[in-house]
């Protein structure tokens, strides 16, 4: 083992908190040990434990380069050992004679070290929906609400959806639609992301179906593929509440005539199509490449960005292509690009947004923030790492016949041999410049704690690279490039949420923090704080809790102090298996150190048992809900730092899984989302919506709720579905019910209006008839629910339409099917994309 002490002002311990918080001055010195993994095998590697100075950076890139060739080697390290003292390795692989062609066949070969070569490697215009007009809204209350709901004021959140009160923006699978805010039919514009076709034929799985017998759902007969084809070319007859008419639309590209349904919920495709879809749909193409998608939407002032993702298909067997082409090391599972568009001047004629400037990125989407002009993508690269080690398994045909002690010498030199060309092509896939100052990465460190050095991740501390990007929005994009600046961090755990203010984004990810009472493995949450003040994220801060966190608004920072609410489960233990504690941490201010360190936390909050379900931080006060069967409803007073208290507490059935602050005739309230439960049997009920009086912090109560029997709502999961209107007091929601059949579903949303001991449903909005949503062919993308309000009129977003209604009496005043005028010979199901 491998101790290195170290007293400075700038570090502390990695012990995680005790009990009790410690309460000397967080910026005195203190003292930390820096401690090294075990790593057993014939290679000599150096791996530090996750310690506060990771947040140093590097100062040279060098440096970084030999941590990263010190966690392969500990990697190579764990494989080796794990072989070589393998009875059943031993057993099988020491007695084989690979001349002898009686033995098994060995497989995964990689010839002359190919996986590591160093071999190199415009909008379109479509067609507008044609909205149908309606009657005009005469609310008595003119209101406005248009905004992301955002966890952090001034920080804006990427969503799939986005209006400045003007035009609307919305994200549908490959298609960016924007409109006009109050009224959709003046026209629209449509913004078609580029696509390369897959050549199928040069696909090495290209499977043919045509000799197969496809099966038609509706049908107990088996048919053949001609006789498919001729029955779908069969007239059959229509849905009696199904009508057809026929537009004509105008685009750029002059106008031509659409069949298609006028009704709202999209439309309604004969049978002869679906009949073949249903057919062709049971084959699977494992070379099928996926349309790309719009991931999220950042809006700021007359420039719209777009985070792309086009999936990286892996079909059964997947070996990187032909034979020739090598696995990729960073194997994410898409493409991400980011595209800039010029919104000042919106066309209404169909045709797209002038593309400013745009660039791939590397890793697969998490989340995205704005800041002002200045945007940030956050996102997690998966590094194959097994592409180094996997030449080390004792199956390889260079090992057989060898013994133990002659496979680790073999393995020893294969993987010295191994790291630097691997190395090499990593760095380049992961566009890390190693040739200048590397101080926006984490220092490379096993994300566990704990009195024990053993490994507690199997070895491969690369297994993940998560990065902060920023760009500026506004810039001038020469030769349309957009130029980015990247920080980030290796990391043997995994990201569970992010959370972002102003100048701060924070990355909690989970790894292990060992238990030595119960001599475990437990979770614990390493947070990584990322100063955003400047042009260039930089390393900032770390820490460490025990835990993890629900969802991103398990954390806030308020006054120099980041609070964070964390679940433990520990399945072993009698009492309760889980333990919720507030963590109340001190960031740093600039040079004076990188550890935040805890300064208060709350004892276990809640009954035996019970884990987190929501939270929110409004100032100095957490209000937070925990459940098994019931549901307590806490306040705590985080006035003190380091007495975090508890004011209040409510136990109801049922529990919230969003909280949202309101204010009704002066009095403040929280609104929760949730679902009603069986207290008995703790089945779930269908929604409930609670309204918590928190007026009397040491007692709150519950004012009032309503349950919707049978009902779901995403806004339960999907924050960004939520709306409330402080002016008129109302309360807009999505919500589904589903029938497993064709009859009795629904989708869509409800206005309820909330007022002092009422929560009453005012009407509902239907996006989908039951029959369409089970036998429609639709387009393959699939709107999440969103709605704004302007001037009144409520529009609402979901699934294939989106509807304009009074919000006050919920006339209908327009429609628009986004499948409208597309192109779309290949039928997709309701929810695809869901």
């Amino acid at each position: 083992v491998i101790v290195e002490t170290t007293t400075t002002t700038t570090t502390t311990a990695t012990i995680l908190p005790t009990d009790a918080p410690p309460k000397d001055d967080a910026n005195a010195p203190h003292e930390y040990k820096t401690q090294y993994l075990v790593s057993n095998g014939p290679i000599l590697a150096k791996l530090r434990m996750i310690n506060p100075s990771v947040a140093n950076g590097y100062s040279s890139c060098i440096d970084l380069k030999e941590d990263m060739r010190n966690a392969l080697w500990h990697y190579a390290n764990t494989v080796i050992v794990r072989d070589r003292d393998s009875s059943y390795h031993n057993d099988r692989y020491e007695k084989c004679d690979p001349n002898n062609p009686s033995q098994p066949v060995w497989y995964g070969i990689l010839e002359d070290n190919v996986a590591f070569s160093m071999d190199e490697s415009t909008a379109e215009s479509a067609s507008a929906p044609a909205p149908e007009a309606g009657g005009s809204s005469d609310a008595k209350v003119k209101e406005d609400s248009f905004e992301t709901n955002n966890q952090v004021d001034g920080v804006d959140e990427g969503d799939i959806v986005k209006s400045d009160g003007d035009y609307v923006y919305a994200a549908y699978g490959d298609l960016l639609y924007v409109w006009n805010a109050t009224d959709g039919t003046k026209g629209i514009s449509i913004t078609k992301m580029p696509f390369e076709e897959q050549d199928e034929t040069e696909c090495p799985h290209n499977y043919p179906i045509d000799n197969e017998e496809p099966f038609l759902e509706d049908q107990p007969i088996s048919l053949s593929s001609e006789e498919v084809e001729e029955f779908s070319s069969e007239e059959v007859e229509e849905k009696p509440d199904s009508t057809e008419s026929v537009q004509t639309i105008s685009s750029s590209s002059g106008t031509e005539s659409v069949q298609s349904t006028s009704s709202s919920s999209g439309r309604q495709r004969n049978r002869r199509n679906r009949h073949h879809r249903k057919a062709s749909s049971i084959y699977w193409n494992p070379c099928h490449k996926p349309k790309p998608r719009i991931l999220s939407l950042l809006l700021e002032g007359s420039r719209l960005t777009t985070v792309v993702s086009e999936d990286n298909y892996r079909g059964f067997g997947y070996q990187g292509g032909n034979e020739e082409e090598s696995q990729p090391i960073i194997d994410d599972y898409s493409k991400l690009t980011i595209r800039v568009y010029d919104i000042s001047d919106v066309p209404t004629d169909g045709s797209p947004l002038t593309l400013l400037g745009e660039k791939e990125i590397k890793g697969n989407y998490d989340s995205a923030r704005s800041v002002g002009n200045t945007g940030f993508v956050i996102t997690t690269s998966y590094i194959n790492t097994h592409l180094f080690a996997g030449d080390l398994d004792r199956y390889r045909p260079q090992y057989c016949g060898l013994n133990s002690t002659e496979y680790e010498k073999l393995a020893h030199e294969t993987a010295l041999k191994n790291t630097e060309p691997f190395l090499e092509r990593m760095v380049e896939e992961m566009q890390l410049q190693l040739d200048g100052a590397c101080d926006s990465i984490f220092q490379v460190s096993a994300m566990q704690s704990g009195d024990n050095d053993e490994d507690a991740s199997n070895g491969d501390m690369l297994s993940q690279f998560v990065q902060v990007l920023s760009f500026d929005m506004s810039s001038n994009f020469v030769d349309k490039n957009i130029s980015t600046n990247v920080a980030g961090a290796f990391s043997s755990g995994w990201l569970s949420s992010v959370y972002a203010s102003q100048e701060f984004v924070a990355t909690l990810n989970v790894g292990h923090n060992y238990n030595s009472t119960s001599d475990n493995w437990d979770s614990a949450t390493f947070i990584l704080g990322f100063d955003i003040s400047g042009t260039i994220p930089k390393p900032f801060a770390y820490a460490e809790i025990r835990g993890s966190p629900l969802n991103q608004y398990s954390t806030d920072l308020y006054e120099g102090h980041l609070r964070v609410v964390t679940t433990e489960w520990q399945w072993s233990a009698v009492e309760s298996r889980t333990t919720n504690k507030i963590f109340v941490l001190k960031v740093p201010e600039a040079n004076g150190g990188q550890e935040m360190v805890t300064v208060g936390e709350t004892d276990h909050l809640g009954k035996p048992n019970e884990s987190v379900m929501a939270v929110r931080f409004i100032g100095p006060r957490a209000y937070i809900v925990t459940f098994e069967r019931t549901d307590p409803f806490y306040i705590y007073n985080l006035t003190d730092p380091a007495e975090p208290k508890k004011l209040g507490e409510l136990e109801i059935p049922g529990f919230s899984s969003y909280l949202h602050p309101v204010e009704i005739e002066g009095v403040p309230f929280m609104l929760g989302v949730g679902e009603h439960v069986n207290a008995t049997t703790g089945r779930r009920v269908g929604v409930k919506i609670s309204l918590f009086d928190i007026s009397n912090h040491s007692s709150p109560t519950e004012n009032a709720t309503f349950v919707d029997e049978g009902a779901y709502s995403s806004a339960g999961n999907d924050f960004k579905a939520f709306r409330y209107l402080p002016v008129s007091k109302k309360l807009i929601l999505p919500k589904s019910e589903y029938t497993w059949s064709d009859n009795g579903n629904f989708d869509g949303f409800v206005v309820y209006n909330v007022g002092l001991g009422k929560v009453t449903p005012s009407y509902e909005i239907e996006h989908a008839n039951s029959y369409d949503m089970y036998h429609g062919c639709w387009y393959n993308a699939y709107m999440p629910a969103r709605s704004f309000v302007f001037q009144s009129k409520l529009t609402t977003i979901l699934s294939h339409s989106v509807i304009s209604t009074d919000l006050e009496n919920g006339d209908k005043l327009w429609n628009m099917s986004l499948d409208e005028g597309l192109e779309n010979t290949a039928c997709a199901s309701y929810f695809i994309g869901f």
